[in-house]
C-alpha cells in the first residue's frame, strides 16, 4: 500500500472478511494511539506492541463481541425467556436461523484475530530484526504467548458456534489482501482446535505468571489461564472426534493428507485415520483436559492454603475444604453473600482466572451486553431487557436438591433474577446485575434478600467472566467422566468426579447438611454424604454435571455450548434437547448435528460463498432460508 495511507485511531477497524462488502486502506487501516504515522513508521518499539495487543483485548470487550458470545452461547437455550417478543430472537429460541440475521456475522472476531496476527507478526519481525534494541526475545515470548491464546479465543467461540469456519494465521492489512487471504474455505473445527492447541503447547508455561495488579492477572492470559482455555479445548476437541469418521468431516489435523486415489484420510507420520485412530485421540484429549485442569486447580489451592494460614478469622469450613472456594456463613436474620459479591460484585476474585475487563464510565467503557439483554436500571428505573429467566428453573424452588432448577436452599436462586415469589409473572435476569446481595434466610433463599444493590446502566463496569474455579472443577469433572464407560462405577476418577461437582454444590446451598447428619430432614441432601457416589455411573456424573453447569454459569453465556459439547459427544442430539425439555418442533428442527451450528451470514456469503467464486458453503440444515 502507498506510503501516504496514515493511520488514525485503531488499528484494523474493518472485519478481516469484508462482510459488508470492501472499504478504502484509508477507512481499513487505522492505528492507535492518534498520529498521522505511516504504517512503516508504527512498529518501531514495544510501546506500539504493546498498544494493538491491548487494542485486541479490547475488541473483545465490544458489545459486536459480547452481544454474540451470549447470543450464540446461550440464547438459543432453554435458560431464557423472549420478554419483548423481538422476532429476531424469538426465531432464535424456536431455531428458525435465517442467515441474514446479523448475529450470525462472525467479522467483529475476525477482527480481534487480526490483532493477534499483527502482533504476533510484528513481535517476531522486531525481534530478528533489532527494531528496539531494549525489547528482546525474553519480553516477546510471554507476550507471544498470550497473544496465542487470545487468538486461540477467539477461533474458539467460532468453532463452538459455526462448528467448521475459515482459519486464517496472517494479518490483513489492505484491501487485496481481505481478497486473497481472506477468502478461505472452512476447515473442520477439530483441527482448527488441535493446531491451536499445539501452538499453545509449546508456549504455555513460557507466559507470564504474574502482572503486578489484579486487574491484569485477571484481564489477561496468564500461564494459569491459558492452561484453563486449553482444557476447555481439549474437552471440546475430545467431544468432537468422537464418532468421527459417522460425522463426514474429513480431516482430524490440518496436517493430515488424503491417500492417492483419495478414500483415505492420512496423518504426517501417514497412519490410517480410521475410528480406532479417533477414539485413542479423543482419550488422548480427555486426558489432557484433566490433567490440564488439576494443575489449574492446584495452583489456585496453594494461593489459597497460603492466604488461609495468614488470615485468623477464616472458619473451620474455610480451612477444612477440599477446594479453594469463597463460601458465606449463614447467619440468622440477614446473611451477605460474599460468594456473589466477590466474583461478581467487587470482580477479578480468588475464583476468577479469566475476565473481560470494563472501567465503567471511563473511556465510556460500558457492559451494554448486560444492560441490553438483561436488566436496564437508568437512574432507578429498572426494566427488563430481552431476556427474562425461563420459569423453569423456579418451578421446584420450594423443595432441596431437585433434579432441575433451583432448591430453596441453593444461594443461586436469588442470585440470578430479581425474585420476590415462585409464582411471579416474569423472571428478570440481575445475574452480574447486582452489585451485592444480603439474604434474609439461607435456609429458604424464596424468602427473598434482605438487601442488593445494583448497578447504574450508564456506567455499568461490570466484568464478562471466561473462566473461573468452578468451571475448571467441572471440566476435570467432565473430562474424568468421559474416560470412562458410561456404565463404569465406583473408580477413583468418577469419586473425585461427584466430589468436584458436589463441591460446588455445598458451597452453593450453605445450610445443608448430608444425610443422616443430624440436620432436619427439610435441609438434608444425600449428594454431601461420602458414600453418594458409590453406586453411580459415569452417566449419572454427566448428568449431574450438565444440570450444575446450568444453575452454575446461567447468563454467562456457556448454557448452548454444554449442549452441542453433549450432542458431539453423542453424535446425536436426542439427549440435548431431552435435558433442555424442547419441544417436538424443536426436536424436528434440530434432529441433525449441524442444526446445533449457526448458519453462515448471508453476506459473509456475497463475498466467499460457493456461488459468488468464493469457497464456503451454506450450513446445510439453514440452507432453506437463504433464499
Amino acid at each position: 500500500m502507498k506510503r501516504k495511507n496514515i493511520y488514525k485511531s485503531l488499528i484494523l477497524s474493518g472485519g478481516l472478511l469484508m462482510t459488508t462488502g470492501l472499504t478504502s486502506c484509508e477507512d481499513f487501516l487505522t492505528v492507535y494511539p492518534t498520529g498521522q504515522i505511516t504504517e512503516e513508521q508504527f512498529w518501531e518499539d514495544k510501546n506500539d506492541l504493546d498498544n494493538v495487543r491491548a487494542a485486541a483485548y479490547h475488541q473483545m470487550t465490544k458489545t459486536d463481541v459480547t452481544s454474540r458470545i451470549l447470543l450464540w452461547g446461550e440464547g438459543r437455550s432453554d435458560n431464557f425467556k423472549v420478554t419483548n417478543n423481538t422476532e429476531n430472537l424469538n426465531r432464535l429460541q424456536q431455531a428458525v436461523l435465517q442467515p441474514t440475521e446479523s448475529m450470525f456475522d462472525w467479522s467483529t472476531f475476525y477482527t480481534g484475530i487480526n490483532y493477534c496476527n499483527q502482533v504476533l507478526e510484528n513481535g517476531d519481525r522486531m525481534v530478528s530484526e533489532n527494531v528496539d534494541a531494549s525489547f528482546r526475545q525474553a519480553d516477546w515470548i510471554p507476550i507471544k504467548a498470550e497473544m496465542l491464546a487470545l487468538r486461540a479465543l477467539y477461533y474458539f467461540y467460532l468453532v463452538r458456534a459455526y462448528g467448521d469456519v475459515p482459519y486464517v494465521t496472517k494479518s490483513i492489512r489492505t484491501d487485496a489482501e481481505a481478497m486473497r487471504e481472506g477468502r478461505k474455505e472452512a476447515e473442520p473445527g477439530a483441527a482448527i482446535l488441535g493446531d491451536l492447541l499445539s501452538q499453545l503447547e509449546e508456549y504455555k508455561d513460557r507466559a507470564t505468571a504474574n502482572y503486578g495488579s489484579t486487574s491484569e492477572n485477571k484481564g489477561r492470559f496468564t500461564k494459569q489461564s491459558i492452561k484453563a482455555l486449553m482444557a476447555d479445548m481439549y474437552l471440546w476437541r475430545g467431544c468432537m472426534l468422537k464418532s468421527y469418521q459417522d460425522k463426514g468431516r474429513g480431516k482430524v489435523n490440518r496436517t493430515d493428507t488424503y491417500s492417492e486415489d483419495g478414500s483415505t484420510v492420512l496423518d504426517e507420520k501417514g497412519q490410517t485415520i480410521d475410528a480406532t485412530y479417533t477414539n485413542n485421540l479423543s482419550t488422548e484429549c480427555f486426558k489432557k483436559a484433566a490433567d490440564l485442569s488439576a494443575e489449574v486447580i492446584h495452583q489456585m489451592d496453594s494461593i489459597y492454603r497460603e492466604d488461609i494460614e495468614d488470615n485468623f478469622m477464616a472458619t473451620q469450613d474455610e480451612k477444612n475444604q477440599k477446594y479453594p472456594l469463597i463460601r458465606i456463613t449463614p447467619r440468622m436474620n440477614s446473611t451477605s453473600d460474599e460468594v456473589y459479591n466477590s466474583i461478581f460484585g467487587s470482580k477479578n476474585s480468588s475464583e476468577s482466572i479469566f475476565e473481560l475487563q470494563y472501567l465503567g464510565n471511563a473511556n465510556n467503557d460500558v457492559n451494554t451486553t448486560l444492560n441490553t439483554y438483561y436488566y436496564n436500571n437508568s437512574n432507578g428505573s429498572y426494566q427488563s431487557g430481552e431476556f427474562v429467566c425461563n420459569p423453569s428453573l423456579y418451578t421446584s424452588a420450594s423443595s432441596v436438591d431437585p433434579t432441575s432448577g433451583f432448591g430453596k436452599t441453593d444461594i443461586r436462586l436469588l442470585e440470578t433474577t430479581l425474585f420476590t415469589s415462585t409464582s411471579q409473572s416474569s423472571y428478570p435476569i440481575l445475574k452480574n446485575v447486582y452489585t451485592d446481595i444480603s439474604i434474609t434466610n439461607a435456609e429458604d433463599m424464596t424468602e427473598g434478600t434482605s438487601s442488593y444493590s445494583i448497578r447504574e446502566s450508564s456506567s455499568n463496569s461490570a466484568n464478562w467472566p471466561v473462566y473461573r474455579l468452578t468451571d475448571v472443577m467441572l471440566i476435570r469433572a467432565e473430562a474424568l467422566a468421559r474416560q470412562a464407560a458410561s456404565d463404569a462405577k465406583n473408580t477413583d476418577d468418577l469419586k473425585e468426579g461427584f466430589q468436584l461437582v458436589n463441591a460446588i454444590f455445598e458451597r452453593c446451598n450453605p445450610a445443608l447438611e448430608a444425610t443422616g447428619a443430624g440436620a432436619s430432614s427439610e435441609l438434608e441432601s444425600d449428594r454431601l454424604s461420602e458414600t453418594y457416589a458409590n453406586e453411580k455411573s459415569a452417566s449419572d456424573l454427566l448428568t449431574l454435571i450438565y444440570r450444575e453447569r446450568r444453575l452454575e454459569f446461567f447468563a454467562e453465556g456457556k448454557r448452548w455450548f454444554d449442549l452441542v459439547r453433549k450432542a458431539e459427544a453423542e453424535n446425536s442430539t436426542t439427549e440435548a434437547m431431552t435435558l433442555m425439555g424442547a419441544t417436538t418442533s424443536l426436536k424436528n428442527r434440530l434432529r441433525r448435528l449441524e442444526s446445533m451450528y449457526n448458519p453462515i451470514y448471508s453476506e459473509e456469503l456475497k463475498v466467499n460463498g460457493v456461488e459468488n467464486g468464493g469457497y464456503l458453503e451454506q450450513n446445510p440444515v439453514w440452507e432453506k432460508y437463504s433464499k
